[in-house]
């Protein structure tokens, strides 16, 4: 058996009154809005006031798993703020007993305790501690509850939403391949018991991915609790265990629904046969998702087909199966509609008015993806939807040039990359005022004709909602990819969030069929968090640099450890961003790896030096 961890759990006198509730209860469901999936099982809790009396007030061991629950009533009368008592909240029952009080004083007397997180940055409910750590306190302390029977269900149960990722990484292997996939890598787990970055690289290896990738997935497995991390070396969680001796592919996929959003969501969707773009729809629509993209769609539904949760109807919809029917009977499912927990929430001070976010970008972006959509099915104009088109790949960075006219492609495409990265893209532009294009009205030899004329690269179609499995096949046969104009739309609305180069497109044309975009939208996640990550550093170097002075990026990898931001990152990789952000170009850091690094000026200041940046490279040298 695995040794139990160890967690500090905070509790704010002024939120709730925890020494009362130490003297009237042995039981209390704990919020844990930090390290919720690492919280299992007969880990230990250390129970802690914070405030101008802070200390240890008592132990506590945990006898049920995180999950979405209400706090019971008996907790309620030692509430003092609405915000503790909210009930979409995800909770760890904790078997509590109050203990002589372990002031604050007496714990930073401890050596191995003088610069904890607890102590020295407060801010959070849940702080791990690490094994010889506990060896220290636990001398000033008597035993913590012993363990009894767990309370456990016979599937993983639901964190609540706000705490649930957004984000699902496919496996290989195709629809019906991301299972077996998983338990290669699970095999690898339980024989070799890797450290987090040794398992990184062994993912390179199994799953075939670049070391961003690879980490990104180490991290996700991690995430979702298929991996746990004790002492270093990950493990398999319990609920992976569990799966892998039962072969119930119910508990994987339960535990995906747990820790991630719109799992069991789209399942229940997929009642009724629905197509990805459909789906999309309900995600965006119902759920808020915000994508703009079909990639969380195709990953999820490639878990959910490869479990036997979904099928195939066979003209590129989905339906669940029976067994996604009985698996949705076991889910608590999201409500919208429901109350969100309110959390407390410490606002910084600001010592400069907030920056805003011009509104060009957007407008563009919209009058686009509305140009695309209009014209798609104004079959009297085709030209129309040919210059939305062409617009649209401009927008993207591409020279667009509209040609039309007998036995020339519609749209022409240069990606302008040097004499021997360089790629050229013949477009052709089909409208449907039926809103629908099948093979019959799609002419493949003059496709290929207009490759060869143009001495272009790769083909695309363009057209309002390309169907049928025929087309689908031909164009793969043909090399043409084929791109609906909503997922144009999408993508255009993807590079205003998230510019990308056209290098970054090549591989939307790299294979005939269906429109591949996982490569686009994978890359654009990772441009997205790493100008999210710089973002979170800067923060913490202006937060802490007045206590502590200049920060390294080992100081930052510590700091951000529990934020989401910073998942799959890594010393090398927030050295880097530290080097950039310092660069005599940018300049918003100063400082080097040696000495740490400090803030130079105001963010809007920094805005401004970027933007003067971006305008020097858009002017015309030519001009």
């Amino acid at each position: 058996m695995e040794q139990a961890r160890v967690w500090f759990f905070q509790s704010n006198p002024k939120l709730y009154d925890i020494d009362a509730a130490l003297t009237a209860l042995d039981r209390i469901w704990w919020r844990v809005p930090q390290y919720t999936g690492e919280v299992h099982v007969g880990d230990v809790a250390v129970l802690w006031r914070s405030g101008k009396d802070a200390g240890i007030v008592g132990l506590g061991r945990v006898v049920a798993d995180p999950q979405l629950r209400p706090m019971e009533p008996a907790e309620k009368s030692f509430v003092l703020a609405e915000e503790e008592s909210a009930d979409n909240a995800t909770r760890v029952l904790l078997r509590v007993q109050a203990v002589p009080f372990v002031s604050k004083e007496r714990v930073r007397a401890v050596a191995e305790f003088q610069q904890h997180q607890l102590l020295v940055a407060p801010r959070g409910t849940v702080f791990p501690v690490e094994k010889d750590d506990w060896r220290a306190l636990s001398d000033l302390l008597p035993a913590p509850p012993g363990l009894v029977p767990a309370e456990k269900s016979a599937l993983p149960t639901a964190f609540a939403w706000p705490q649930r990722a957004k984000g699902v990484l496919p496996m290989p292997g195709g629809y019906n391949g991301y299972l077996l996939s998983l338990k290669r890598v699970c095999l690898v787990v339980a024989e070799e018991r890797p450290t987090p970055a040794e398992l990184a690289a062994i993912l390179e290896t199994v799953l075939k991915v670049k070391p961003v990738a690879a980490r990104l997935r180490e991290s996700f497995l991690r995430k979702v609790g298929v991996v746990v991390v004790h002492d270093g070396i990950c493990r398999l969680g319990p609920w992976t265990e569990s799966w892998l001796a039962s072969d119930d592919d119910r508990v994987v996929i339960a535990l995906l629904h747990a820790r991630c959003q719109f799992v069991g969501e789209l399942l229940a969707a997929a009642r009724e046969p629905l197509t990805n773009e459909q789906l999309l729809a309900v995600a965006n629509d119902r759920y808020g998702m915000g994508w703009d993209t079909q990639t969380q769609v195709v990953n999820r539904r490639g878990w959910l087909q490869s479990a036997g949760m979904l099928a195939d109807t066979g003209d590129g919809k989905v339906r669940a199966t029976d067994a996604g029917h009985a698996l949705l009977t076991e889910l608590s499912l999201h409500d919208p509609a429901a109350r969100l927990p309110i959390e407390a929430v410490v606002e910084p001070l600001r010592s400069e008015p907030p920056i805003e976010v011009s509104p060009p970008v957007s407008d563009t972006v919209d009058a686009i993806s509305d140009a695309i959509k209009s014209s798609a099915t104004d079959s009297s104009h085709p030209d129309r939807f040919e210059r939305a088109v062409r617009d649209a790949f401009a927008f993207l960075g591409f020279q667009a040039e509209w040609l039309g006219g007998s036995g020339k492609t519609d749209v022409l495409l240069d990606a302008t990359l040097g004499r021997t990265d360089s790629y050229r893209v013949v477009v052709d532009c089909k409208t449907s005022a039926s809103g629908t294009v099948g093979d019959q009205q799609v002419d493949w030899v003059t496709l290929g004709d207009h490759k060869n004329k143009h001495d272009a690269d790769h083909i695309a179609l363009v057209a309002p909602n390309p169907s049928g499995r025929r087309l689908l096949d031909r164009a793969k046969q043909h090399k043409v990819s084929i791109i609906s104009a909503d997922q144009l739309a999408g993508i255009c609305r993807q590079h205003a969030k998230t510019p990308l180069g056209v290098d970054d497109y090549r591989s939307l044309f790299a294979h005939g069929g269906s429109l591949d975009t996982e490569a686009v939208d994978e890359r654009a996640g990772e441009v997205g968090r790493l100008i999210i990550l710089a973002a979170a550093m800067c923060e913490a170097i202006r937060e802490r640099s007045t206590v502590f002075g200049r920060l390294s990026a080992r100081d930052l990898l510590l700091i951000l450890a529990d934020q989401s931001v910073a998942e799959g990152t890594t010393e090398d990789e927030l050295q880097a961003v530290l080097d950039t952000l310092a660069s005599p170009l940018l300049g918003v850091l100063h400082g080097s790896k040696g000495e740490g690094y400090r803030v130079t000026t105001t963010a809007l200041v920094a805005q401004r030096r970027v933007e003067a940046v971006a305008q020097q490279l858009s002017i015309d040298p030519t001009r």
